[in-house]
């Protein structure tokens, strides 16, 4: 790889997701470093690192077992669960809250656990079923022989746990840092406080981002030293399974169990797919107040006339951040998979929560100077590129991984330069990474809405109307726009699936 195309692609990388963290430490003062030293602070940190665990457990007791279940037994409809398996994640968790606090009296802590182990289970379904398709079907047969399915499920088990610790400690993360969840449930229910809104308060409310800064740094060293042990951990467990003379194994046949298997399975796509979209199609259809089928086209029509351009802004400036993120994912994800040490720099974007990362791109680009440029469309997409490249990047990493280097090699006695290498060799290989990479981010940046609060231009986004609306009243406009927000997410990858010919490739 051109050492100048890795310089210039992490120059881009470092403009976008680097650059605002760099410019919160100069705000930084003594009196924000004192802070940390506070009880309170110190209890809250506590609380949100429970709260964080408890939604990781949780999200590892559903996903496992789903996971496992839809790839590797033949529990009935297990390709399709598996698809459905992974919308959970591409609803935003605003709308899981909007849902649940309906359905149920559970507020607090509890309701903001259940909400996000439900949005972010689908993160250890995959990696669960990823792992599961490396497993040798030769190991299966032996335990089968040994101690029949219950034996084989075990060494399955095993198998899969490191990948499905990996994704319960990105589930674990995503908890710590998410504001809007807990807001919203504190909102209709008993006060909630999170570390995510402390920083918020921070800025908002005491106008002391140097605060804001020093309030995130636990948090962030926390996040990178759960991070990068777990994608090791994963690759680690990669690497040793498939074997030479590897083969896949046939569906384990369940025979009395899988009844109460597909039971699981149906109430785990009841919980995160089928009841929460809906309850929001029964609002959007006049609900409690009079349900009427022909209302639903009405709540739509009066959701796509209000909200079109809302609409239209998300979708392209989700793909507009999506589409930058491509070229500079393939480039260092590509030296990432042969230089580990750019790991760190890789995954700190996900390391700092959303609120603080709005806030360091108002301060970096909140100047007379740059003002045509913060009060337009261009500071969203950057925002979204340099919030979510970091996903892109660890899974064209992980294709990159498995790529022969003597393709590159012959290419290069060939005579074919660094760029013409990356293009011709590289780039058709990771086809299916790079898709992944592409829907993933636009997934993430369609959900967005922590950063969104905060970055006045954001606020244009749909996902903010709703969270925007919502607070006035939950009525047939705010279901079918949340309904419309749901299609367009998952459009890119509805697409794919219908046109792609491959799997998409989302992990490292």
């Amino acid at each position: 790889m051109s050492r100048t195309l890795v310089l210039l692609a992490f120059a881009a990388f470092a403009a976008a997701a680097l650059a605002p963290i760099a410019a919160m430490l100069p705000r930084v003062e003594a009196a924000d470093w004192q802070a940390l030293f506070a009880t309170a602070h110190w209890e809250l940190l506590g609380n949100t690192l429970l709260f964080g665990a408890a939604t990781a457990v949780l999200a590892l007791l559903v996903g496992l077992p789903f996971g496992l279940l839809v790839a590797r037994t033949d529990v009935p409809f297990a390709r399709t669960a598996r698809a459905l398996g992974i919308v959970p994640l591409c609803i935003p968790p605003m709308l899981f809250a909007m849902v649940f606090t309906v359905l149920s009296d559970l507020r607090g802590a509890a309701a903001s656990i259940l909400i996000l182990a439900t949005s972010t289970f689908p993160i250890v379904a995959v990696f669960t079923v990823r792992a599961a398709e490396r497993i040798d079907a030769r190991l299966e047969e032996a335990a089968l022989l040994v101690g029949g399915v219950r034996a084989a499920l075990w060494i399955d088990l095993r198998l899969v746990m490191p990948s499905a610790l990996c994704g319960a400690c990105f589930a674990f993360v995503f908890a710590i840092h998410d504001f809007s969840v807990p807001d919203y449930v504190a909102f209709v229910g008993p006060k909630f406080n999170v570390y995510a809104a402390e920083i918020f308060a921070s800025w908002r409310v005491d106008s002391r981002p140097g605060l804001a800064v020093a309030k995130s740094l636990p948090l962030v060293l926390l996040s990178i030293a759960v991070i990068v042990p777990a994608l090791r951990l994963n690759r680690a467990a990669s690497a040793t399974t498939i074997q030479a003379g590897f083969r896949t194994g046939a569906p384990l046949a369940l025979g009395g169990w899988k009844v109460p298997a597909a039971f699981f399975v149906l109430a785990v796509l009841a919980c995160g797919v089928f009841v929460p979209l809906g309850r929001l199609l029964w609002e959007a259809g006049g609900g409690a107040a009079g349900f009427e089928v022909p209302r639903i086209a009405s709540a739509f029509g009066r959701a796509l006339e209000l909200s079109r351009v809302n609409l239209q802004q998300s979708f392209l400036w989700s793909v507009g951040a999506a589409a930058a993120v491509v070229p500079v994912a393939l480039v260092l994800g590509h030296a990432l998979s042969r230089a580990r040490w750019l790991e760190p720099f890789a995954i700190l974007p996900l390391a700092v929560p959303a609120i603080l990362f709005g806030i360091g791109e108002i301060v970096l680009w909140n100047h007379a100077w740059s003002a045509p440029f913060y009060d337009g469309p261009g500071l969203v997409v950057l925002l979204f590129a340099g919030r979510f490249a970091c996903f892109a990047i660890l899974a064209v990493s992980g294709a990159a991984t498995a790529l022969d280097p003597r393709l590159e090699e012959a290419a290069t006695l060939a005579g074919a330069r660094p760029a013409r290498r990356l293009v011709s060799i590289v780039a058709p290989s990771l086809r299916s990474a790079l898709a992944g990479g592409f829907v993933l981010v636009f997934v993430l940046s369609m959900r967005e809405l922590d950063a969104a609060i905060l970055v006045p231009t954001a606020n244009q986004t749909a996902i903010f109307r709703v969270y925007q609306q919502v607070h006035f009243g939950r009525d047939d406009f705010v279901a079918a726009l949340a309904l419309l927000v749901v299609c367009l997410i998952l459009l890119p990858g509805v697409l794919w699936a219908a046109f792609g010919g491959r799997r998409l490739e989302v992990l490292p």
